[in-house]
């Protein structure tokens, strides 16, 4: 294991040298910051001298050795001599040759007795190598190490435009470890998963990377997923795996107002990584949508969900964690010198820490150079961010992007209703996109330009990955971080104009449905086409771009229909969708074309409307009722049943005067059950984690009854599958006793000192400020 010391800033090493001269010399050293005149880093005072030992490090990342012997001469001898240590000791992060060494030491002789004394790059990692304890209590220095980064890598997705060496190394490097990282890793490890809720920009996602890093450096693998299906498809048993699911629950990832049984498949999914030792599940999501979807869903309500959620607050933030946040960003920053001395000056860093609006991602954007208007005098600039962070995104967007730029964000933005998108997709609607740009704005349009804008936008407005499937590759495309849909989100509301662009433009019907509402809907995140004007012109766009436009499923006028009853009256569409379901024949449904006909069927049975069609409902029932794969359609269709009092006439009606339609349902539904219960009782919640006979008896007869229940619903027998079923219920026990007596994986949760007796002195320290004082220098200028 080396290290080259790159993700650690000057105060970092400080304390990394102190801990190791602390283990080496076994004396007790005293971190002594009075500002960069005084030529003290560490100091051991004994009663005779209180400059027995002193120590000074320094962090070089990019200089050479020319420009550090130039330092010491012009800069330090001078300091030593005023101080005359009876022992100088001096440390770098730079690799020291045997004759630099020898030239350092007698740069500053008398007061370095040995080269001994001198330690580089080389003698550091030699101490560490054999006292693995220091390097454990040095969070950043051990996930950077050069073994631990290569199971991070080895074990990490494959491809992610985030997931590479220097990216990880980026946020290594910003992270401050605070009793925020304890408390999740203490639920991480007791519960198998972690829901990590916090507002936007909080630090959600670096506590996620985090977490995520150390269990891929203890060899979990990745699987990175936006919905949960992907994480059941990817479950693979006995292998250590850690599911990371960013922004779980955005208006992005899925609508639980929908009937796709969502949460059914997500409180599955968590009790089945629950009960399993090698499995791990992190899902970030923002506080207010936790809250809407424990409204909309009695599961999710009703789950354990709760004991595994930690919200990150910024109360949790002390002033110190704050100011630490700062602290790396200015110093890991591409700011000039120029610009990171403001903080420093007349102490403006207090001004930012306290600031009522103060968050990280802020820190991110402001600290980082191509984001910042040179019209601006920076200080000013600093605090508008803070007093107003919806500018954080604004001014990138409309000033510091080409246009090829925004017409890609603003395609991705309305495909991206549920799921990443995938780069075929979104080419193909780039490229219709520049070409209504050539039609209409006199666009002149070049080759090579979807590539080109992917590079101007990659890490900073998007994600990319190369996910690979049974040799089979794709490249999928995403946001960088939720804040950037949100602000689009806003960005669009008030400039409709633009958004009927897109929708000029649109290729597939998804574009129409997963973004746009005509109806009031708290929080739903889509864009609002309510009022009259932009009603009536929604309308017509719709309707002259349909024939160009892609459906979702097998059948495209079923997707169109449940388009036009979600966003239109009846008496502007009705024409369409009467003629569209009484063209309907028998059909097999896929998966997006069987709940779309129970929104258009609900639909109808709402609005009481069925006798404007000439179809026949119970050949739609029929239909629905064929080729169910999941149980999750037979809980869909059983929804729609019993919530339609029409609907369940039918099939009581049937009993007496139908017998063949009635046989047919329940001879479907038994069918179904037969190739789909096995896997239903798999789902049962808690069945991993049961060890008594008895328990888990009553466990399978109630999960059996639930779904006896639906065919009740169904307002039909219950099925053999279900009746007939027989348990193993001494295999599942055996598994679940191997499973608890398994050895597991526990995090380590950072030790820090969380205590401090002076906040605000320590804060001052930390940008080389004594209270007595202002010093405008910065602490790390000269590197």
């Amino acid at each position: 294991m080396s290290y080259d010391f790159s993700t650690l800033n000057d105060k970092d090493l400080e304390e990394l040298v102190r801990d190791i001269l602390s283990v080496k010399l076994e004396t007790d050293f005293q971190s002594f910051k009075s500002g960069k005149d005084k030529g003290i880093d560490l100091r051991y005072a004994s009663n005779n001298n209180e400059n027995e030992i002193i120590v000074q490090v320094k962090h070089f990342l990019d200089s050479g050795l020319t420009k550090l012997k130039s330092i010491l001469k012009k800069q330090e001898v001078e300091k030593v001599i005023k101080l005359n240590p009876q022992r100088y000791i001096f440390v770098t992060s730079l690799a020291l040759s045997p004759q630099s060494k020898a030239e350092i030491k007698i740069i500053f002789n008398p007061y370095i007795k040995s080269t001994s004394d001198i330690l580089g790059k080389n003698d550091l990692n030699n101490f560490l190598r054999n006292n693995p304890a220091v390097v454990e209590n040095h969070f950043k220095l051990w996930l950077s190490g050069t073994a631990v980064l290569k199971r991070i890598l080895h074990n990490g997705v494959k491809g992610r435009s985030d997931f590479t060496k220097k990216h990880i190394y980026d946020k290594i490097r910003i992270f401050v470890p605070s009793i925020t990282h304890k408390l999740a890793v203490d639920i991480l490890n007791q519960n198998n998963f972690i829901l990590i809720t916090g507002a936007p920009g909080i630090g959600k996602t670096t506590l996620a990377n985090m977490l995520t890093y150390q269990l891929l450096a203890e060899d979990f693998e990745l699987v990175y997923v936006r919905e949960i299906r992907e994480a059941e498809d990817s479950y693979l048993p006995n292998k250590k795996q850690v599911f990371y699911f960013d922004d779980f629950l955005g208006a992005s990832t899925l609508d639980l107002k929908s009937s796709r049984n969502a949460d059914s498949a997500i409180v599955n999914f968590t009790d089945q990584i629950r009960s399993d030792k090698s499995k791990r599940l992190i899902l970030t999501c923002r506080t207010t949508l936790l809250k809407q979807a424990k409204e909309e869903s009695e599961k999710i309500d009703n789950s354990k969900m709760e004991v595994s959620n930690y919200e990150v607050k910024i109360e949790n933030y002390r002033n110190l964690d704050k100011a630490k946040i700062l602290y790396h960003h200015i110093y890991f920053s591409n700011l000039s010198e120029e610009l990171k001395a403001v903080f420093f000056k007349d102490k403006f860093y207090w001004k930012v820490i306290t600031h009522r609006n103060y968050n990280p991602r802020i820190i991110e954007f402001f600290t980082d150079i191509e984001r910042l208007q040179p019209e601006i005098e920076y200080s000013q600039e600093v605090l508008d961010f803070l007093e107003d962070p919806t500018k954080i995104w604004e001014k990138s967007y409309n000033k510091q992007i080409s246009n090829e730029a925004r017409f890609f964000l603003s395609t991705l933005y309305s495909l991206g209703g549920r799921y990443i998108v995938e780069e075929s997709n979104l080419k193909e609607a780039f490229d219709i996109r520049l070409e209504y740009e050539v039609s209409n704005n006199n666009y002149t349009k070049t080759s090579g330009t979807f590539n080109k804008v992917v590079k101007e936008l990659l890490d900073g407005f998007i994600n990319r990955v190369h996910k690979t499937e049974k040799n089979y590759t794709t490249i999928q495309y995403r946001f960088l971080n939720p804040s950037i849909e949100d602000f689009l989100y806003n960005y669009f509301n008030k400039n409709i104009e633009e958004y009927f662009i897109i929708l000029k433009s649109a290729i597939v019907i998804g574009q129409f449905r997963d973004r746009i509402t005509t109806k009031l809907e708290q929080d739903s995140k889509r864009i609002y086409f309510g009022e009259r004007n932009n009603y009536e012109k929604l309308l017509k766009t719709f309707s002259e771009r349909l024939p160009q436009l892609k459906g979702a499923g097998t059948y495209k006028n079923l997707h169109v229909a449940a388009v036009l009853i979600k966003l239109f009256k009846w008496v502007d569409i009705k024409h369409k969708v009467i003629q569209i379901m009484n063209n309907l024949s028998a059909i097999s449904l896929g998966w997006d074309d069987r709940y779309n006909l129970i929104e258009i069927l609900d639909y109808i049975a709402d609005n009481n409307i069925e006798n404007e069609f000439n179809f026949s409902i119970e050949n739609m029932l029929l239909i629905l009722s064929e080729d169910i794969s999941y149980y999750y359609h037979i809980e869909a269709f059983s929804k729609l049943i019993s919530s339609q009092e029409r609907y369940k006439s039918i099939i009581t009606e049937a009993k007496i005067n139908n017998l063949d339609f009635y046989s047919k349902i329940q001879n479907n539904i038994n069918k179904s059950w037969s190739s789909s219960f096995e896997y239903y009782i798999e789902q049962t919640y808690n069945l991993k984690n049961i060890i008594k006979r008895d328990e888990l008896i009553q466990l399978i007869e109630t999960r059996k009854r639930a779904a006896a229940k639906m065919n009740e619903f169904l307002n039909i027998e219950s099925s053999p599958a279900i009746n007939e079923y027989s348990f193993n219920y001494d295999d599942q026990l055996q598994m679940n006793l191997s499973l608890q007596s398994t050895q597991e994986t526990l995090l380590k949760s950072i030790e820090n000192s969380y205590d401090v007796a002076n906040e605000t002195l320590t804060i001052n320290r930390l940008f080389n400020i004594e209270d007595t004082k202002i010093n405008d220098d910065l602490p790390f200028l000269e590197f």
